[in-house]
């Protein structure tokens, strides 16, 4: 089928998906660069901020959007994966993108192609920078897919830049040290252009790339602090003026409240004014499906059962996962059901893991990168964990009662599989 009879987004995307797959992963900034300067689309808004890190970056974006759609401003962003559908990766103003609207921006990427062969994630990033064109909207907040430099997000110059936290993920595309995959994020850093670090301690590498490339950097316990107080937080840091703040009374986010910090240091250096009651307005309404995300489900006995979905996929994921699910007990027992890539440190997931769970179910889903069932009970045996293997997949809610509690967990496949299933 020729594109130019393409009548329909999901023409694109099937063509897309067929003869760019997500898995064929290949950098450098040439291709995207060529296109988007050839569309004009190097400057897809007036004001553009770009999200780094291994985690937390979807909660940032998310956060970001909440403050900032909040306080009356245009704002679109682009995030990946997506879970159930494409439009997902789209936002423009809290609306996903309408499958006309990407139809005609997969269109105006492929006339300026020219012959340039793009990956999936090229055009993902060029087809979002033309939506944000045509939108008009004042702020693009874009989240980088794998590492930083050669991201194809990082074709387009940030005013802000964010790296939210660094950990091993990726080793075989970043390098195989924290030092150097921050190294690889870092790359996301312009001369003048502030960049915030999320977490805390910083790596090295970070501090010398900001310094090399002239980028002031603001950092987690250094430029700026939070102080949990349960209910509430305080914020102290330095406003884009150098001008000490100090923000009491901070709501609890649904979201990690690390990066809500990290999205009120963000917020302070941006030239677009944001009240004290929209911050906190905006940081309570943020959510984000997969991400602790909670679901009370009835089964065939009629309990109420509470299930929770989480994307979490690596040793870091894993840990803030863990110290949740101990925050937030239940009086009976927790089942874990997971699947996960193979190219995952999947025995560090499950032993950060299995000393909340009680039981596992281990299950694999159909892609060439899946890791085989067998692989993951070996795991967690290994590590003290119990595996069900005669309870059915199907029906892994209907002997736990309204005292207990089912996770979901290990990638944004397995969380899409059972989020509207379950």
């Amino acid at each position: 089928m020729s594109r130019k009879s393409f009548t329909h987004l999901n023409d694109w995307l099937y063509w897309l998906e067929t003869t760019h797959p997500e898995t064929n992963i290949e950098f450098g900034l040439t291709r995207i660069t060529n296109v988007l300067t050839r569309a004009e689309l190097l400057t897809p808004a007036p004001y553009v901020i770009t999200v780094a890190g291994t985690n937390g970056k979807g909660s940032t974006v998310a956060l970001l959007e909440s403050v900032l759609t909040g306080a009356g401003y245009s704002v679109g962003t682009y995030t990946s994966p997506h879970i159930h559908r494409f439009n997902e990766r789209i936002n423009i103003n809290n609306e996903e993108a309408s499958d006309q609207d990407l139809y005609e921006a997969f269109c105006a990427v492929d006339k300026h192609r020219q012959g340039d062969w793009l990956t999936y994630f090229e055009f993902a990033v060029a087809v979002a920078a033309c939506c944000f064109k045509k939108s008009g909207v004042e702020i693009a907040i874009m989240e980088v897919g794998l590492g930083g430099r050669l991201d194809a997000t990082n074709a387009i110059d940030p005013n802000l830049s964010i790296i939210t936290t660094v950990d091993l993920d990726h080793q075989e595309w970043l390098g195989d040290t924290i030092e150097k995959i921050a190294k690889e994020k870092a790359g996301i850093m312009r001369p003048d252009v502030p960049a915030i670090y999320g977490d805390s301690p910083v790596p090295e590498s970070v501090i010398e790339h900001a310094k090399e490339v002239g980028a002031p950097l603001y950092r987690r316990e250094q430029e700026f602090t939070l102080t949990d107080e349960n209910t509430s937080w305080c914020w102290q840091g330095k406003n884009w003026q150098g001008v000490e703040e100090n923000i009491q009374e901070i709501p609890t986010p649904q979201l990690v409240i690390d990066n809500a910090a990290t999205v009120v240091q963000a917020v302070k250096l941006l030239p677009y004014p944001v009240s004290y009651d929209q911050l906190n307005e905006g940081i309570a309404r943020a959510h984000l499906s997969g991400r602790y995300t909670k679901k009370v489900v009835n089964n065939k006995n009629n309990d109420h059962v509470q299930v929770v979905f989480d994307v979490a996929h690596n040793p870091q994921a894993a840990r803030m996962l863990r110290e949740k699910l101990e925050q937030d007990p239940v009086p009976g027992k927790t089942r874990a059901l997971i699947a996960m890539y193979r190219d995952k440190d999947y025995k560090s997931v499950v032993s950060t893991l299995t000393p909340v769970i009680d039981e596992w179910i281990v299950s694999e889903f159909d892609s060439p990168r899946a890791l085989c069932a067998s692989d993951l009970k070996d795991a967690i045996e290994a590590c003290g964990g119990s595996v069900d293997e005669a309870l059915d997949r199907d029906d892994i809610i209907n002997d736990l009662s309204s005292a207990d509690r089912l996770l979901i967990v290990g990638s944004f496949q397995t969380v899409s599989k059972y989020l509207n299933v379950i």
